[in-house]
């Protein structure tokens, strides 16, 4: 295990008080700020084809040679897919971790979380919606996508919860970075501005419950579980960041947008320093997070 133990952990019980609190607060505020996602979005017939789909410095070539090599056209077709792409991979990590959270919805590990469950699974399965209908209507499909679990770990109850809930923080920070950025980038449709503003709002109180339950789980951990099996789980996670980071880079996403020498263009771009840089600048600060638990460290990460 690597990384400095966050201060002030308080006793186990402090931690559940805290989070059950959390969670009712939060799931107060969804209720109040509750949409109907079928009315809330204005679907054009098609999008502009000259226009950014996603914020070109988001895509998986900028920075590289190979953008360099790109002209304006195939530029703006590149981001298109990968708007495409980002939704897709969206789908794919949330219909995964819906099934995790309503595997625990009743579970009496959890004691007042209920309902924080149901309105995170109501949410989820909208988000989970309103990307496929983006993919659906713009692109003709749902990119398919390689699983990003990697190989089940070891241990108990509470080991098995800090991989699951570390998870779902993991790719909600992570794809809360790109929908931030591009929530308020005037250049794309106002279809895509929308989409990221709203998945945003939601998961701002996702992310604050998703910190504090991976607080409560792992000090519940350290108790319970062995330092072997703590630190199998850290090196889980730290391999499960690397890897939401590749499904990014879809072999198919660059064939989809015509660009010359496709099939080379994922080997290239993926290893390349600025790639592993902007990795870095797009989870500082959840593996700040990691860190200051205890868990991992930036450096254990394979960028």
């Amino acid at each position: 295990m690597t990384g400095s133990v966050e201060k002030g952990h308080g006793d186990l019980h402090q931690s559940w008080e805290r989070l059950t609190t959390v969670a009712a607060r939060l799931s107060s505020q969804a209720r109040d700020q509750r949409y109907h996602v079928f009315d809330i979005f204005d679907w054009p017939a098609e999008l502009p084809t000259d226009q950014f789909w996603m914020s070109p410095e988001l895509t998986t070539c900028y920075g590289t040679a190979v953008w360099d090599r790109l002209s304006d056209a195939e530029r703006v077709r590149l981001t298109q897919a990968e708007a495409v792409n980002f939704f897709s991979l969206n789908v794919h990590l949330i219909r995964e971790l819906i099934g995790e959270v309503a595997g625990r919805i009743y579970d009496t590990r959890y004691p007042g979380l209920s309902e924080f469950f149901h309105d995170f699974i109501h949410e989820e399965n909208e988000h989970m919606w309103f990307f496929a209908q983006f993919c659906q209507r713009y692109g003709g499909k749902v990119y398919k996508t390689k699983r990003v679990a990697g190989n089940a770990i070891e241990g108990g109850a509470a080991i098995r919860d800090v991989v699951i809930f570390g998870r779902i923080l993991i790719a909600e920070e992570l794809c809360d970075y790109y929908n931030a950025k591009m929530a308020t980038d005037d250049r794309l449709p106002q279809i895509a501005q929308q989409i990221n503003a709203v998945h945003h709002q939601d998961e701002s109180r996702h992310i604050a419950f998703g910190r504090q339950m991976m607080r409560a789980l792992y000090e519940e951990a350290k108790q319970s579980a062995t330092p072997e099996e703590v630190a199998g789980a850290a090196t889980y996670l730290a391999r499960y960041v690397s890897s939401c980071l590749r499904a990014f880079y879809h072999p198919e996403v660059y064939a989809d947008a015509a660009l010359p020498g496709a099939r080379r263009i994922r080997a290239e771009v993926i290893g390349d320093q600025y790639r592993q840089e902007f990795h870095r600048t797009v989870m500082h600060k959840t593996t700040r997070f990691f860190d200051r638990l205890g868990l991992f460290t930036e450096d254990t990460v394979a960028w």
